[in-house]
């Protein structure tokens, strides 16, 4: 679903948007960004693609075609230039290649130059004079000769030492390359490898691409059109010197996924989100999710040390978001200050503590957070795409929603019209919270049954009662616990019979919705398993 587009008087959502991604140039021909480490650049022609370019067209709601002209690669960062049409497009890429665009990278690279300046690059290979002609009078001559237009111009690069430390430097490298893989080659021509450059060797785990630390910092080209000089500048984040000492920057990654968040931090009808999926971005171990005014912070696995960051972690989100009150869930395997995953009514790690029940909001629909639960605090975000394809078509529909949790499905399907909702859920608490959460959205349970039960064995009773139901969701646990001791249900062992079973009271043209968040299955063992 996509989001729903912020008032335009909207003053906090505009600040956080200049924060984010800041806009350096706005005109008829051209869009410059301060673009993030972390993100595409993007403009491929895949509006998925979820690049800097897919991300403005989203935010801008305009009639524009960006096709970037100097390319960054992911984990670089700075300013990003993009045109508006081919014209001004081709015209500045040919500056580029011509040598005439000037720019300034800073860096830090794994060496020491050998001199504080080094100026790379600019020999020119020696002209060769033209063949003797006799001239006037049988006299010898010799004809320099012309220059062809286009000819491969002369690539210099001024490295300067700004900060050096044990392995590593902090360098400017003023430069008319064309690319940063001309830059790179330099570099590393000269023993001067960027953190992070990968290519051609092994690099240590430490040095790799995530943590590359390559910015453009200045711009400058003569417009077009117009024939005047235009200079762009994009500061480099402060913490990207924590690389000279082998530190590793933990806010970058926070900000690039924040930043590809932006139209959903603007959307009205949301305030619960999904802001990190830390094994998918370049933060392993950590997932951060915002319920209204809280944020939840779970660590899943002691990599990286996330656990020992958690409080900069938290200090930041809260400076950019202006969240109230910061919670932690612990679920690595390792002891850590905050203990084994936290118990009931635990105290939050920033902020003050908020009442055990607080309300967010997903696609208008209201749902009951309890965040001093110890595993689970009410709703998984991750799931809120899925959560508003079955309202669009349970309309008329019999639903039945197994491993129900709160009822997040069945309050979907109700208020997407649902003429009956079934919630099977093995726990009568998590029933109790399914109809606090119907309460919210004053939708009446006539038509909705709750049902404590293990779910294949609600499905046999279902088969020897003659039921059928339009819609099956399935959204199984890796592992839970049964009723009866000694039963236990496994997605992996289990889930083909689970299927098996439903589809026998499935009605003729109706439709089975099944997710698993079982990280150890591939999307391939996932469709062979169903």
């Amino acid at each position: 679903m996509a989001p729903q587009k912020t008032p335009a008087g909207d003053a906090a959502f505009k600040k956080l948007s200049r924060q984010l991604l800041p806009i350096l140039l706005d005109d008829e021909h051209f869009l410059a960004v301060a673009k993030p480490a972390g993100i595409d650049a993007g403009g491929r022609g895949d509006m998925s693609g979820g690049g800097i370019v897919e991300l403005l067209t989203q935010l801008r709601g305009r009639d524009e075609k960006l096709v970037p002209i100097n390319r960054l690669s992911r984990y670089e960062s700075g300013v990003l230039l993009m045109g508006k049409n081919a014209a001004v497009v081709e015209r500045v890429r040919t500056d580029l290649r011509l040598g005439k665009v000037r720019q300034e990278y800073v860096a830090v690279v794994l060496g020491r130059p050998s001199k504080p300046q080094l100026r790379l690059g600019g020999a020119r290979k020696p002209v060769r004079p033209a063949p003797v002609k006799k001239g006037p009078r049988g006299k010898a001559q010799t004809r320099e000769p012309a220059r062809r237009p286009g000819a491969t111009p002369v690539a210099e690069t001024m490295v300067k030492l700004v900060k050096p430390g044990k392995t590593r430097s902090f360098v400017t490298c003023a430069t008319n390359v064309e690319n940063t893989h001309a830059l790179r080659a330099q570099l590393r021509g000269a023993g001067l490898r960027v953190l992070g450059d990968t290519l051609h060797e092994k690099i240590a785990r430490a040095s790799r691409a995530e943590q590359t630390c390559l910015h453009l910092a200045r711009f400058a080209f003569s417009h077009p059109l117009r024939r005047t000089p235009v200079r762009l500048i994009s500061k480099p984040a402060v913490t990207l010197a924590l690389a000279i000492e082998g530190k590793r920057d933990i806010e970058r990654p926070l900000y690039a996924a924040l930043t590809r968040r932006l139209p959903y931090l603007g959307d009205r009808a949301i305030d619960s989100l999904r802001l990190l999926t830390g094994d998918a971005e370049d933060c392993r171990g950590l997932v951060v999710e915002k319920f209204g005014p809280a944020l939840l912070l779970q660590t899943r696995d002691p990599a990286d040390n996330i656990a020992d960051s958690l409080r900069v972690i938290a200090a930041w989100y809260r400076t950019i978001l202006g969240v109230q009150t910061v919670y932690v869930q612990d679920f690595s395997k390792r002891k850590t200050a905050f203990g084994p995953p936290a118990s009931k009514g635990h105290k939050p790690l920033v902020g003050r503590a908020l009442p055990e029940e607080v309300t967010t909001v997903e696609n208008d629909l209201r749902f009951a957070i309890r965040l001093a639960e110890p595993t689970s605090v009410g709703l998984f975000l991750d799931q809120r795409e899925n959560r508003a394809r079955v309202r669009d078509m349970a309309e008329g529909q019999a639903v039945l929603n197994l491993f129900a949790y709160t009822c997040g499905f069945s309050v979907a399907a109700a208020a997407g019209g649902a003429a009956s909702t079934v919630s099977v859920d093995i726990a009568t608490k998590h029933l109790d919270w399914g109809r606090r959460n119907f309460e919210l959205n004053d939708i009446e349970t006539d038509d909705h049954t709750f049902i404590r039960s293990d779910a294949a064995e609600y499905l046999k009773r279902a088969k020897r009662q003659e039921k059928s139901f339009d819609l099956i969701i399935i959204d199984a646990p890796t592992f839970a616990h049964g009723r009866k001791r000694g039963r236990s249900f496994s997605f992996a062992r289990d889930i083909p019979g689970l299927i098996r079973a439903a589809s026998e009271i499935v009605a003729a043209g109706g439709h089975m919705f099944i997710s698993t968040n079982d990280r150890r299955i591939t999307r391939t063992r996932f469709k062979e398993l169903v």
